[in-house]
């Protein structure tokens, strides 16, 4: 009986990343006394590391020989999820690999010149990363969403496995790394226009191992579509992106930051999401209007991408798939920060077609979406659903299909 618990013990903390004691011991009707036995024997055979309440999976501490072995045992399909009948059940799920980094948001009356110092007038510490925000996108766009990420063994890191595990994202990977620090961003937002500018250090972003991503192949292959951004080393994306075409699961990259990494993995693409600027980086075409825009996305489809969609701000975005331009309006906001703009517009985008919606009817709910995420203070906070409809009802703008 002890052995059976055990392994479904691994299996739990490798679905979810992170597991408390309580909710082992309730899941399994035990004390939790008996479960921090448990966890105590799985940590000492390096089958899981014990955390502040719990337990997650990391695979740093383990020989390769016992890497392997994990990672052939956690990749076979027989295993047990979490909630696997609520799983099963949802016709809509998208997978998210990606950044978690601890946001600083300093507001200001207006951007500062070179050496001078300002005041601030309100200070934001949240939840960020393009990553956790396209995660929680999707997950409140009404998908099913699981979050693979990676974070350090620094002050941030409880706060990071807290935050997604209390979060409306539905099942998570969460590694951590003894060597990089929880990722971070310094954000100065200017209070009147919302615009902002951010200073990032990726950290633990930056180590995911293609074998913590082979971990996570279950959730990657049930997925309905796969969604990525650059804040995650190549190594990684290009062993979820194999994944992804061996199991012929669309994947849609938004290639920010820009890095020329984006060339290496953009043929074959179903999907990619760049904003005005990165087109530009990416295509060599200079945007001014709608019609530039056109150009830059046809070349970008000629790079070997399904659908270009680029994001234009107050422009909304202009989307190509060969065959068909697509205008999309943006939708009217009272604009407090544009910090996550990108980040909810990616994340509705991917929930909206994973359960079966047009394109043309995704960039309607993703431009809606987005539009109500930059009202709101933190990138992290994201619409729900009914309000995204409602927002769609209210103004019925009119997309140009040509």
């Amino acid at each position: 009986m002890k052995t059976v618990r055990h392994s479904k013990i691994v299996q739990l903390v490798k679905k979810k990343g992170f597991m408390k004691v309580t909710a082992l011991a309730d899941y399994f009707n035990v004390t939790p006394e008996t479960i921090r036995s448990d966890l105590n024997v799985l940590s000492k055979n390096g089958l899981l590391k014990r955390s502040h309440g719990g337990a997650m999976i990391e695979l740093n501490d383990l020989d390769a020989l016992a890497q392997d072995e994990i990672i052939k045992c956690l990749s076979n399909k027989s295993w047990v999820f979490d909630n696997e009948q609520d799983f099963e059940l949802m016709n809509s799920k998208v997978c998210v690999m990606g950044s978690f980094n601890v946001d600083m948001f300093a507001y200001l009356p207006r951007m500062p010149q070179p050496g001078e110092s300002l005041l601030t007038t309100q200070f934001i510490f949240s939840a960020g990363g393009k990553g956790n925000n396209q995660a929680i996108a999707s997950s409140k766009a009404g998908a099913w969403t699981h979050f693979i990420t990676k974070v350090g063994t620094d002050q941030f890191s409880n706060y990071a496995i807290d935050f997604i595990s209390s979060s409306d994202i539905k099942s998570s990977g969460i590694y951590q790394s003894d060597t990089e620090q929880t990722g971070t961003a310094l954000i100065f937002v200017d209070e009147v226009s919302g615009e902002n500018v951010i200073a990032i250090t990726p950290g633990a972003n930056m180590a995911i191992s293609q074998k913590e991503v082979r971990l996570q192949k279950d959730r990657i292959v049930d997925s309905n579509i796969i969604l990525l951004q650059l804040e995650t080393n190549i190594d990684a994306l290009q062993e979820i992106i194999a994944i992804a075409k061996e199991n012929e699961i669309p994947v849609i990259v938004n290639p920010a930051p820009y890095n020329p990494v984006i060339h290496d993995i953009i043929d074959g693409l179903h999907y990619i999401t760049p904003n005005q600027t990165e087109a530009e980086l990416i295509s060599g075409v200079s945007i001014v209007d709608i019609e530039t825009a056109k150009e830059a996305a046809k070349t970008i489809h000629q790079k070997g991408v399904g659908t270009v969609i680029i994001t234009m701000g107050v422009l909304g975005s202009v989307a190509f798939d060969g065959l068909n331009y697509i205008h999309t309006p943006a939708f009217p906001a009272a604009v407090k920060n544009t910090t996550g703009a990108g980040d909810a517009f990616n994340g509705s985008l991917a929930a909206s077609l994973s359960r079966g919606d047009s394109l043309k009817y995704s960039l309607k709910y993703a431009s809606a979406f987005s539009s109500l995420a930059v009202e709101t203070n933190n990138a992290s906070d994201m619409p729900e659903d009914s309000i995204v409809k409602d927002r769609i009802d209210k103004y019925n703008l009119e997309q140009v299909t040509c």
